[in-house]
This record gives structure tokens, sequence and C-alpha cells, in this order.
């Protein structure tokens, strides 16, 4: 079928993708947020929990020894802050790894990423139809799908891993009560254990899908991407400024070279090529600068204050002019006649300089 204008064949430009992130679209699994969260959890608890122990025995200590002696608001207070101060550190031990974890995970899938639009007041949001919409669409599909295989999977390794510590739990009745509560944590965590490596590994499948979903929904149209690349053009006025500032500072890096050069030559006016030759370091001439009508007017001035000779030659002035750029060797078929002026040019200066 033919290609219609409406179809998004072209992958994103990076202007296109700068400005989905300023809107707050980006790839990002919250699952994987919350699976790594929970694995972090899980090798901070068994610390915790030690240090937990520690403080409920502390809090016990410090009841006992700071009963109140009558029982009021305040007293009662007092009493309870008393008995949960020395277990605030260790539960807010576990509030921080959540934290921290939380934020790094996050700032792994997108980066640093500060969006204001996202809150702006929008009625679409609230729109009954549009959600409607968003209800039956295929993204809601997608996520309700994923929800339901969580759920039983999840289920499943819950109930797996009951049944593998069944013996256990039936005799702890009869058991002492410092191994029952051993027996419990270590099915505790075992169910956690099992339950986060199965998030992660979905989550981790999920953040590929969104990756692909959002890459896919910023894809442009042909029409689209036409039309970016014209706003992306700079104004004439613009790109007249620019054009004008590099011409002169060309003009003046070609002013320098002069000072520099070997020979000026000449149309005698309308043109000025100048030529500058190292023997043993250049393997040909070359043209370090070159103008017409004022700037050649410029470049004799220039020549004339160093004191650079100035040889007038209409025809090879015309021909280097023309064939030449500022920078390019002079071309074979121009040799002869450069190598006959910068001969001359070199026997009238060891003339001058025996007189």
């Amino acid at each position: 079928m033919a290609e219609t204008a409406q179809e998004r064949t072209e992958e994103a430009t990076p202007k296109r993708r700068q400005d989905a992130r300023r809107k707050g679209t980006v790839a990002k699994s919250v699952d994987l947020n919350g699976a790594v969260v929970l694995m972090a959890l899980l090798v901070a608890t068994p610390y915790v929990i030690g240090r937990l122990s520690s403080s409920f025995g502390q809090s016990l200590t410090l009841g006992f020894r700071n009963m109140p002696g009558e029982m009021n608001l305040q007293a009662l207070g007092g009493y309870t802050w008393t008995l949960l101060e020395p277990c605030l550190t260790p539960f807010g031990m576990l509030l921080a790894v959540a934290l921290v974890t939380g934020v790094m995970c996050n700032f792994a899938q997108v980066g640093f990423v500060l969006s204001a639009e996202t809150l702006n007041p929008n009625l679409n949001k609230i729109n009954p139809i549009n959600g409607l919409k968003r209800l039956f669409s295929l993204s809601s599909q997608v996520e309700g799908l994923k929800a339901t295989v969580k759920c039983f999977l999840f289920m499943y390794l819950a109930w797996t891993s009951v049944q593998s510590h069944w013996p256990d739990l039936v005799g702890l009745a009869w058991k002492h009560p410092l191994y029952a509560v051993s027996s419990v944590g270590m099915l505790v965590h075992s169910i956690f254990l099992r339950v986060g490596i199965a998030w992660l590994a979905l989550a981790l499948l999920d953040y590929l899908y969104q990756r692909k979903r959002v890459s896919k929904e910023l894809r442009m149209t042909k029409e689209e991407l036409k039309q970016e690349m014209k706003e992306s053009e700079q104004s004439p006025e613009l790109k007249g400024a620019m054009a004008r500032r590099r011409r002169k500072l060309a003009k003046g890096r070609m002013m320098d070279a002069v000072r520099k050069a070997d020979v000026i030559v000449t149309n005698p006016t309308h043109f000025a090529v100048a030529i500058q030759y190292e023997h043993g370091k250049m393997p040909s001439p070359i043209v370090v600068a070159k103008g017409a009508d004022y700037l050649a007017l410029k470049i004799r001035e220039v020549g004339a204050q160093h004191r650079v000779p100035i040889v007038p030659n209409p025809p090879l002035a015309r021909a280097l002019y023309k064939q030449c750029e500022v920078g390019d060797a002079v071309p074979r078929e121009l040799f002869q006649p450069v190598a006959e002026v910068l001969a001359y040019v070199y026997s009238t200066l060891r003339k001058i300089r025996k007189e």
C-alpha cells in the first residue's frame, strides 16, 4: 500500500525528543522502581531487624523505668514518645533506603527531568469521553494485562513458598517462640525474595516495552519532518549578519597573510592576488589573499605598507583570481608564469640589497 502523508514512518529528531522530555513524555517503568526498591529493602532488612530488636529491648527498659505516676494526656504522650524513640532510627533507615533507591532508579531511567507542563490545568484530563477513550485504549489494556499477570504470578510464588515450608509451619505451636518467629521470618523473606526477583524480571521487560512505545509515539510524518527543518532554519536577517561577520573575519585573516606574502600580482586595479612561497617548506606557491575592486585596493595598500613587491600582470592576475581560492596552491598550468614573477622579484630584491 502506498505510504500516505499521515503515516508516522520517520524516527523522531533530537529536537522532538527534547520537546517531549520537557512535556514529561519519557520512557519510564514504574514497576522497575518498585522492584528495585523491594530488592534493596530485602538486602537492608536483616541489618535493620538486628537494630530493631535491640531498640525494642531498649524501649521496654525505658518504659519500665519511666512509668508515669499519673495518667493524663501530657504524661501519656511523653511516655509514648519514650517507647517509640529508640525504634525510630531503624525505621528511618528503611525509609532512607527506599527513598534513595527509588530516586536513583528513576534518575537512571529518565535522567534529570523537571517538567511543569504536566501540572498545568487541562480540561481534557477530566473530560468523561476522553476518560472512556483512555480506559479502553491499547495502553490501558496492556497495563491491565500486566497487573493480572503480576497478581497471579505473585500469588503462585507465595503459595509454592508456603507449601515448601508447610511441615515447619504445622509444628510451630509446639516450638520455642524464638524458633517460631525465626521460621515465620524466613518464610516471609523467601516469599518477598521470589516475588522481588520475578517482579524485577517483569519490570525489565516493561522498561524495554516503554522505550519502544515512546519511540513509536514520537515518530514523525514526512510533513512534520519538513516543517521542523523549516522552523529550525535561521531568519534571513540573522543569516546575513553571520555571513557579514564571517566575511569580516576572513578579510582580517587575509590582510594578516598579505604582510607575509612574497609578491602581489595585480590587474593592475581591478584584481589583486597575494602569493607566498617558502622554498623547501612548500611544494608549490600558495594564494594567501585575493580580492577585486575595493578589496584589491586594500590588499595593495597593506602590501605597500609592509613593502611587499607589487607586480602588474593582468592575464596572470585574472587567471589566479578565477581559478584559485584563498589557501589553494597555484594550479600546474600557472606554475611557469608564477615562477617567472617570483624569479623577477627575487632578482630585483638581490639587486637592491647589493646597491
